[in-house]
Protein backbone atom coordinates (compact mmCIF):
# COMPACT_ATOMS: atom_id res chain seq x y z
CA UNK A 1 0.00 0.00 0.00
CA UNK A 2 2.77 2.40 0.96
CA UNK A 3 4.63 1.57 -2.30
CA UNK A 4 1.53 2.35 -4.38
CA UNK A 5 1.11 5.71 -2.64
CA UNK A 6 4.76 6.53 -3.35
CA UNK A 7 4.31 5.61 -7.04
CA UNK A 8 1.17 7.73 -7.24
CA UNK A 9 2.99 10.66 -5.58
CA UNK A 10 5.92 10.31 -8.00
CA UNK A 11 3.53 10.22 -10.95
CA UNK A 12 1.71 13.35 -9.77
CA UNK A 13 5.04 15.17 -9.26
CA UNK A 14 6.25 14.10 -12.71
CA UNK A 15 3.02 15.32 -14.32
CA UNK A 16 3.19 18.65 -12.51
CA UNK A 17 6.82 19.12 -13.62
CA UNK A 18 5.77 18.37 -17.23
CA UNK A 19 2.86 20.81 -16.96
CA UNK A 20 5.15 23.51 -15.59
CA UNK A 21 7.68 22.86 -18.37
CA UNK A 22 5.00 23.00 -21.08
CA UNK A 23 3.42 26.17 -19.68
CA UNK A 24 6.87 27.78 -19.63
CA UNK A 25 7.47 26.72 -23.23
CA UNK A 26 4.27 28.37 -24.44
CA UNK A 27 4.37 32.14 -24.83
CA UNK A 28 2.16 33.99 -22.38
CA UNK A 29 0.13 35.43 -25.27
CA UNK A 30 -0.84 31.98 -26.58
CA UNK A 31 -4.30 32.51 -25.13
CA UNK A 32 -7.14 32.34 -27.65
CA UNK A 33 -7.22 35.00 -30.31
CA UNK A 34 -10.41 35.78 -32.21
CA UNK A 35 -11.77 38.10 -34.87
CA UNK A 36 -14.80 40.28 -34.32
CA UNK A 37 -16.82 41.26 -37.40
CA UNK A 38 -20.48 42.08 -37.91
CA UNK A 39 -22.50 39.09 -39.14
CA UNK A 40 -23.86 41.11 -42.07
CA UNK A 41 -22.92 44.26 -43.93
CA UNK A 42 -24.83 46.13 -46.62
CA UNK A 43 -23.32 47.10 -49.95
CA UNK A 44 -21.85 50.59 -49.85
CA UNK A 45 -21.42 50.65 -46.05
CA UNK A 46 -18.34 50.51 -43.86
CA UNK A 47 -17.66 47.66 -41.43
CA UNK A 48 -14.95 47.28 -38.81
CA UNK A 49 -13.17 44.02 -38.11
CA UNK A 50 -11.09 43.68 -34.93
CA UNK A 51 -8.34 41.23 -33.99
CA UNK A 52 -8.94 40.35 -30.32
CA UNK A 53 -6.44 38.97 -27.81
CA UNK A 54 -7.79 37.40 -24.62
CA UNK A 55 -4.58 38.00 -22.69
CA UNK A 56 -2.04 40.48 -24.03
CA UNK A 57 1.39 39.81 -22.57
CA UNK A 58 4.59 41.69 -23.28
CA UNK A 59 3.32 43.36 -26.45
CA UNK A 60 5.67 46.05 -27.77
CA UNK A 61 5.28 45.44 -31.50
CA UNK A 62 3.44 43.15 -33.90
CA UNK A 63 3.47 42.65 -37.66
CA UNK A 64 0.15 41.35 -38.95
CA UNK A 65 -1.14 40.33 -42.38
CA UNK A 66 -4.81 40.99 -43.20
CA UNK A 67 -6.23 39.12 -46.19
CA UNK A 68 -9.57 39.98 -47.84
CA UNK A 69 -11.49 39.60 -51.11
CA UNK A 70 -11.09 42.71 -53.28
CA UNK A 71 -14.37 41.90 -55.09
CA UNK A 72 -16.15 42.47 -51.77
CA UNK A 73 -14.04 44.97 -49.79
CA UNK A 74 -12.03 48.11 -50.52
CA UNK A 75 -10.77 51.17 -48.69
CA UNK A 76 -8.92 49.51 -45.83
CA UNK A 77 -7.94 51.71 -42.86
CA UNK A 78 -6.29 50.49 -39.66
CA UNK A 79 -6.30 51.96 -36.14
CA UNK A 80 -5.00 50.87 -32.73
CA UNK A 81 -7.44 48.75 -30.77
CA UNK A 82 -8.67 49.01 -27.19
CA UNK A 83 -5.64 47.07 -25.89
CA UNK A 84 -3.11 49.06 -27.94
CA UNK A 85 -4.17 52.68 -27.34
CA UNK A 86 -1.19 54.94 -27.93
CA UNK A 87 0.46 52.52 -30.39
CA UNK A 88 1.42 53.71 -33.84
CA UNK A 89 -0.13 51.80 -36.75
CA UNK A 90 1.27 51.63 -40.26
CA UNK A 91 -0.54 49.86 -43.10
CA UNK A 92 1.31 48.83 -46.23
CA UNK A 93 0.15 48.74 -49.83
CA UNK A 94 -2.24 45.90 -50.74
CA UNK A 95 -0.59 43.05 -52.63
CA UNK A 96 -2.00 40.04 -54.43
CA UNK A 97 -2.64 36.89 -52.42
CA UNK A 98 -4.01 34.95 -55.43
CA UNK A 99 -7.16 35.47 -57.47
CA UNK A 100 -9.19 38.39 -56.15
CA UNK A 101 -7.60 38.10 -52.69
CA UNK A 102 -5.44 40.95 -51.44
CA UNK A 103 -3.31 41.11 -48.32
CA UNK A 104 -2.04 44.12 -46.42
CA UNK A 105 0.80 44.23 -43.92
CA UNK A 106 -0.03 46.14 -40.72
CA UNK A 107 2.58 47.07 -38.14
CA UNK A 108 1.78 47.98 -34.51
CA UNK A 109 4.45 49.48 -32.26
CA UNK A 110 4.81 51.46 -29.07
CA UNK A 111 7.65 53.62 -27.81
CA UNK A 112 6.38 53.18 -24.26
CA UNK A 113 6.41 50.17 -21.96
CA UNK A 114 5.06 46.85 -23.23
CA UNK A 115 1.34 46.21 -22.84
CA UNK A 116 0.74 43.47 -20.29
CA UNK A 117 -2.18 41.83 -18.53
CA UNK A 118 -5.03 43.27 -20.59
CA UNK A 119 -7.47 41.88 -23.10
CA UNK A 120 -9.17 43.56 -26.02
CA UNK A 121 -8.61 44.42 -29.66
CA UNK A 122 -5.07 44.73 -30.97
CA UNK A 123 -6.05 46.44 -34.21
CA UNK A 124 -9.33 47.65 -35.72
CA UNK A 125 -9.51 47.45 -39.52
CA UNK A 126 -12.31 49.19 -41.41
CA UNK A 127 -13.42 48.23 -44.90
CA UNK A 128 -15.88 49.68 -47.37
CA UNK A 129 -18.18 47.00 -48.79
CA UNK A 130 -18.18 47.68 -52.51
CA UNK A 131 -21.52 48.96 -53.89
CA UNK A 132 -21.36 46.16 -56.50
CA UNK A 133 -20.10 43.43 -54.11
CA UNK A 134 -21.55 39.97 -54.71
CA UNK A 135 -24.15 38.88 -52.16
CA UNK A 136 -21.90 36.27 -50.52
CA UNK A 137 -20.27 35.45 -47.23
CA UNK A 138 -16.68 36.69 -47.27
CA UNK A 139 -13.80 36.10 -44.85
CA UNK A 140 -11.34 38.58 -43.37
CA UNK A 141 -8.20 36.77 -42.21
CA UNK A 142 -5.57 37.91 -39.68
CA UNK A 143 -2.20 36.23 -39.02
CA UNK A 144 1.13 37.47 -37.72
CA UNK A 145 4.09 37.83 -40.05
CA UNK A 146 6.65 35.03 -39.66
CA UNK A 147 9.19 37.57 -38.31
CA UNK A 148 6.77 39.26 -35.90
CA UNK A 149 7.80 39.69 -32.27
CA UNK A 150 4.25 38.78 -31.24
CA UNK A 151 2.90 35.43 -32.47
CA UNK A 152 -0.72 35.48 -33.64
CA UNK A 153 -2.21 32.29 -35.08
CA UNK A 154 -4.35 32.49 -38.21
CA UNK A 155 -7.85 33.70 -37.31
CA UNK A 156 -10.73 34.82 -39.50
CA UNK A 157 -14.20 36.29 -39.34
CA UNK A 158 -16.96 36.14 -41.92
CA UNK A 159 -19.33 38.86 -43.14
CA UNK A 160 -22.42 38.18 -45.25
CA UNK A 161 -23.02 40.94 -47.81
CA UNK A 162 -26.60 42.17 -48.09
CA UNK A 163 -28.39 44.58 -50.40
CA UNK A 164 -27.96 48.27 -49.69
CA UNK A 165 -30.81 49.80 -47.71
CA UNK A 166 -33.29 51.74 -49.85
CA UNK A 167 -32.20 55.34 -50.28
CA UNK A 168 -34.22 58.08 -48.65
CA UNK A 169 -37.17 59.25 -50.66
CA UNK A 170 -36.40 62.58 -52.32
CA UNK A 171 -38.82 65.51 -52.04
CA UNK A 172 -41.60 64.97 -54.55
CA UNK A 173 -41.18 66.78 -57.82
CA UNK A 174 -44.64 68.27 -57.45
CA UNK A 175 -43.57 70.26 -54.37
CA UNK A 176 -40.66 71.66 -56.31
CA UNK A 177 -42.96 72.62 -59.18
CA UNK A 178 -45.39 74.36 -56.81
CA UNK A 179 -42.50 76.36 -55.31
CA UNK A 180 -41.24 77.37 -58.74
CA UNK A 181 -44.77 78.35 -59.77
CA UNK A 182 -45.14 80.58 -56.71
CA UNK A 183 -41.81 82.29 -57.46
CA UNK A 184 -42.89 82.88 -61.03
CA UNK A 185 -46.21 84.32 -59.84
CA UNK A 186 -44.44 86.72 -57.43
CA UNK A 187 -42.05 87.80 -60.18
CA UNK A 188 -44.97 88.32 -62.58
CA UNK A 189 -46.89 90.46 -60.03
CA UNK A 190 -43.83 92.62 -59.35
CA UNK A 191 -43.42 93.30 -63.05
CA UNK A 192 -47.02 94.37 -63.29
CA UNK A 193 -46.70 96.88 -60.43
Amino acid sequence: MKGEAMKLGATVRALSVCAAFLSGALPAHALPFSVSVPATGARGTTITSSLLDGGVSGLEAADIWVTFDSKVFSGLTAAPGSATKGFSVVAGTPESAGGSLLRVWISLATGDAAVDGVSGSLVDVSFLIRPDAPLVSSDILFVSDADSDYAIPERSGSVTVTLAPPSEVAEPVSSMLVGMGMLALVAFRRRQE
